[in-house]
């Protein structure tokens, strides 16, 4: 019998080296733009050896660099390549850039917006007003699905199939006490975000701001982003909620409109 030249390759054992490879990826945000590889050991939960192994091919590939000084990791080169092949192929951010500018002058509030991916939303842009005491918005963060305005309208307006099977994966962290931690907790705010065309979370992500946000779609109907504003909870009362929520509506209808997105409502 001939001997095999090669190791067959087990491709589940693959998928998961990459799962954990993206993983340490989304690690590096603003606030922390540099990781040591103790850093990235404790937040993963995995053995030294195998974070240095990832790391080392992630610096090898260009998607991370490592500072000489520090020896602590950042994004490499390879993360701009793509941000702007992204960019081009689809300019969102230089579409949303003077929307948010123009939103947040109207609400007087910070303006963002982020787009939905596998465990939340991803911030994509941020528009702070011009004033001493605002929402400060991560420009890299991911918002949960269950715990701010942006996801629980991006829930509410994704099609059946995707919205019930982000409702089953959601991990209800509890970030302050009036979070939604269970499911039927979150499709009551679901439903009325769809039922509203906007949605409105108090306090659920943190306690003294109230976040609005409206859904955008693309060509073929589907939602595939948010456009919100975060407000502090002392100033944004009944009349000012439901100033945001046209704001939003208005701002949401001129993303999907310049994207030649259409409302999948």
């Amino acid at each position: 019998m001939a001997m095999q030249s090669r190791e067959e390759v087990n491709p589940n054992k693959v998928m998961k080296s990459v799962d954990r490879a993206l993983a340490v990826l989304r690690y590096f945000t603003v606030a922390e733009p540099e990781l040591g590889l103790a850093d990235v050991t404790r937040r993963s939960g995995l053995d030294k050896a195998t974070v240095h192994r990832i790391l080392t091919a992630l610096a090898r590939n260009g998607l991370l660099e490592q500072m000489p000084a520090t020896r602590k990791y950042r994004l490499g080169p390879e993360s701009l390549r793509l941000a702007q092949v992204r960019e081009a192929s689809v300019p969102i951010t230089a579409i949303l850039a003077p929307v948010l500018a123009q939103l947040s002058t109207d609400s007087g509030e910070t303006a963002h917006a982020s787009l939905g991916a596998s465990e939340g939303m991803l911030t994509i842009g941020v528009s702070e007003p011009q004033r001493s005491t605002r929402v400060f918005v991560d420009p890299s963060a991911s918002l949960p699905f269950h715990a701010s305005a942006s996801g629980q309208v991006f829930c509410a307006f994704a099609d059946a199939e995707q919205g019930e099977a982000i409702l089953q994966a959601t991990r209800f962290e509890q970030f302050t006490e009036t979070t939604p931690v269970d499911a039927r907790d979150l499709r009551q705010r679901v439903d009325a975000a769809r039922q509203n065309g906007f949605a409105v979370a108090h306090g659920t992500l943190e306690a003294d701001t109230v976040g609005v946000a409206a859904p955008f779609f693309d060509a073929s109907g589907r939602v595939i982003g948010a456009v919100a504003v975060a407000g502090l909870s002392s100033r944004m009362d009944g009349e000012a909620i439901a100033r945001a929520g046209a704001l939003v509506c208005a701002a949401a209808k001129q993303v999907t409109r310049q994207l030649g997105g259409r409302s999948g409502a």
